[in-house]
């Protein structure tokens, strides 16, 4: 059971940090001994524990002490940690002293040292983790960061304190068993088929795209002949598409179920046909607006329903209004009958107040947390989180999306090029556990973008060593929401013994591991235990 000492303003991050590394944790009580104590302050003269880790941004009373004197630098600023670089943002401390062995650094300066004192092992570090947990949680990090997972890193950087100062404890990992990672495989609807766009500026764009814009992308090498023909054929085929003699070649569903394997997708659907909404700088923009609603596509998304698709808002105001936020709801809950529907904002519009917006308005999950120009993890970590301020709504950020990948204006990637920064993301998915969630809209199988054959390609990369869950969205959040309700107490009679309680498994993705670090004759050695039913677990570690 790890103490903490902090300031009362960050226990909820605290507790927020805390369901995302597993693992016990408790206020620190006077006058109980611990194997470890965390504390972002350096007033610790009445912690009675085996190894303390202080992470204060300040120099303290400890420092002085130590005769460490120390240096602040406002952040954004790159430390060296002991696998990888990582920015923090609410800036650090550097120590002047020589370097110890094993330690981060900052611009060739330790940002951490260690004291082995007759009692106690103190190990000091120059910056504030739970300030830097509520900066990623509430304002997210700048594209620049994008593709550095920092949460996952401030995770593993204390796991990995634990495992150097052999402190045993225990923590469920972010994923099921059997399984690496789990990948949600989602779609923003913004059109609904060409046959809607006549005399518009969308088909002024499709035209211009696959006929001029394929040859300047065929002669750049970012499209094969044999789509830049399917292009130049869909701009033939155009009157009989309109006539109804040829399908319509905007059909989502249809053509994500093929090239999906029967994977069961969510799909975003914008509420109300030609409502551009409000923008954050409170202008209008009309090319925001969508030529359907729920109500003109009612029989498909039933059909889409039926086959096993998950229905979710692709929200116009709901970031904004929590009564508007109620009405796009009511358009969907009407159609389907459940309650359990989540959200995504159209152009991914958001704002700080809007998860508790968004719980307000009745959404039990949001997926709007990610990046028009970059992919990467705006929170700084691949798994669900609950936002600050809000007590029941999840948010699932989201990771990899097309057009931040090959838009101009964006990234305008190569496909070799964007596979590269999406098998970053996939590999830390293997390592760290937590969700992969990719938006591929709704037109981008179809001509004029043909991004099929990279997304299939993309499939496969995922799936790769077959320890894969390809979950829908409520899914996915209904297992982490499930992880998130284990509980961890103190055995009152050891003080080494965690109790744990469990709820019955959701019927998707099963149960959880506990992995349990002991420390043996060669430092920390690691077991596994499967929860697969509910009740009371006792552990000792």
């Amino acid at each position: 059971m790890i103490g903490i000492v902090a300031e009362r303003e960050y226990l909820e991050v605290v507790a927020e940090f805390f369901e995302l590394f597993k693992t016990p944790w408790e206020a620190a009580v006077p006058d109980r001994r611990y194997r470890v104590v965390l504390a972002t302050n350096g007033d610790v003269g009445w912690v009675n524990a085996d190894v303390l880790l202080i992470f204060d941004l300040k120099e303290n009373d400890f420092d002085r002490a130590a005769g460490m004197k120390g240096t602040w630098l406002q952040g954004p600023v790159a430390i060296e940690g002991r696998r990888t670089a990582y920015p923090v943002y609410r800036g650090a401390l550097v120590f002047e002293s020589g370097t110890q062995d094993g330690v981060a650094t900052l611009q060739g300066r330790p940002v951490e040292y260690w004291v082995q004192g007759e009692e106690r092992v103190v190990r000091r570090i120059g910056y504030h983790l739970f300030e830097e947990v509520r900066y990623l949680l509430k304002e997210g990090q700048p594209a620049t960061y994008a593709l550095t997972p920092t949460l996952d890193i401030h995770i593993d950087f204390l796991r990995q304190l634990l495992m150097e100062s052999k402190v045993p404890f225990i923590e469920i990992p972010a994923v099921p068993p059997g399984y690496d990672h789990v990948c949600c495989l989602t779609h923003d609807v913004d059109f609904f088929g060409i046959r809607r766009h006549l005399f518009d500026r969308t088909m002024a764009g499709f035209l211009y795209r696959a006929s001029l814009g394929t040859v300047i992308d065929l002669v750049r090498g970012h499209r094969s002949f044999k789509e830049a023909c399917r292009n130049w054929v869909s701009i033939l085929s155009l009157p009989l598409v309109f006539l109804r003699v040829l399908p319509d070649f905007w059909r989502p569903f249809e053509d994500y179920a093929k090239v999906e394997d029967r994977k069961s997708s969510t799909f975003f659907l914008v509420p109300f046909k030609g409502k551009a909404g409000v923008a954050p700088d409170g202008s209008l923009n009309n090319w925001r607006a969508t030529p359907y609603g729920i109500q003109d596509v009612r029989e498909d998304l039933k059909a889409a329903a039926a086959g096993d698709s998950e229905l979710a808002i692709h929200g116009i105001d709901a970031w904004r209004d929590t009564e508007l936020g109620r009405e796009e709801l009511h358009q969907l809950v009407s159609l389907v009958g459940q309650q359990n529907i989540g959200v995504r904002m159209h152009w991914l519009y958001f704002d700080h107040d809007s998860p508790q917006k968004l719980e307000k308005a009745g959404f039990d999950y949001d997926s709007t947390y990610g990046y028009n120009e970059a992919v990467g993890y705006r929170a700084g970590t691949s798994q669900p989180f609950r936002p600050v301020g809000c007590s029941a709504l999840i948010e699932l950020p989201m990771t990899i999306m097309d057009s931040a990948l090959f838009s101009s204006g964006r990234l305008s990637l190569t496909s070799m090029q964007a596979m590269s920064l999406c098998r970053c993301i996939i590999e830390h998915a293997r390592r760290a556990g937590g969700v992969v969630v990719i938006n591929w809209h709704d037109r981008s199988l179809a001509p004029e973008r043909l991004l099929g054959r990279f997304y299939a390609e993309l499939l496969n990369e995922v799936r790769e060593g077959g320890r894969v869950w390809f979950a829908k969205v409520k899914e996915a959040v209904e297992w982490f929401r499930w992880r998130r309700s284990i509980q961890f107490s103190r055995v009152r009679s050891s003080g080494n013994d965690i109790q744990i309680k469990i709820a019955v498994p959701p019927s998707v993705g099963g149960g959880a591991l506990v992995y349990v670090y002991r420390a043996g004759p060669s430092g920390i050695e690691t077991d596994e235990m499967p929860l697969d039913g509910g009740g009371l677990f006792s552990i000792e570690v």
